[in-house]
């Protein structure tokens, strides 16, 4: 959780710095070679090693490092020194979703119970778009103990239409009308 929460607040920074200089794409693209370096199993050893002096730590990865900007370079050694190397792939991931949701597309992941087919995909995917205001982009999971249904999530939003929601409710309901 501690990892979740600093990785999304790097992002922010990041981001607001990317916005600030106009470099949203040169940065998207310096996070996921940044991802790439420090989701290395051998390298991250090195890296959070007490024995190896954090100079030559900061000198490995700016060798796997080429071309990306300065400002890239230092958050990769702040990582460093923080001893926050293994977030750098969860700090790409935030960053790209800051990023779409900045050019209006949103992601959202929908489990249902048996997998649906493009039109039903598409149907759906439309409906979220309306319901956001945004251009979504669906991830699919399949999960049969939701019985029937689906459930969205979307940023922070949880729309939950499954058989397995209904059934709680209602139970709930009878439960409280005795």
């Amino acid at each position: 959780m501690a990892g979740e929460i600093a990785a999304r607040r790097h992002a922010q920074a990041v981001f607001e710095i990317a916005v600030e200089k106009n470099e949203l794409d040169k940065w998207r693209s310096d996070m996921d070679l940044m991802a790439g370096v420090f989701g290395d199993a051998e390298l991250i050893p090195v890296l959070e090693s007490p024995k190896i002096r954090f100079e030559d730590k900061a000198d490995a990865v700016v060798k796997n490092l080429s071309g990306v900007s300065a400002m890239a370079l230092n958050l990769a050694k702040l990582l460093i020194l923080k001893q926050r190397v293994k977030i750098m792939p969860q700090i790409a991931r935030e960053y790209s979703i800051l990023m779409d949701r900045h050019q209006g597309i949103e992601h959202a992941e929908v489990t249902t119970a048996v997998e649906m087919d493009s039109g039903a995909e598409l149907k759906l995917k439309e409906e979220l778009a309306k319901i956001t205001g945004s251009k979504v982009e669906l991830t699919t999971k399949i999960d049969p103990d939701i019985i029937g249904g689906f459930v969205a999530r979307v940023g922070d939003k949880v729309i939950d239409g499954s058989v397995r929601n209904r059934l709680q409710n209602l139970k709930k309901s009878i439960a409280q009308a005795v």
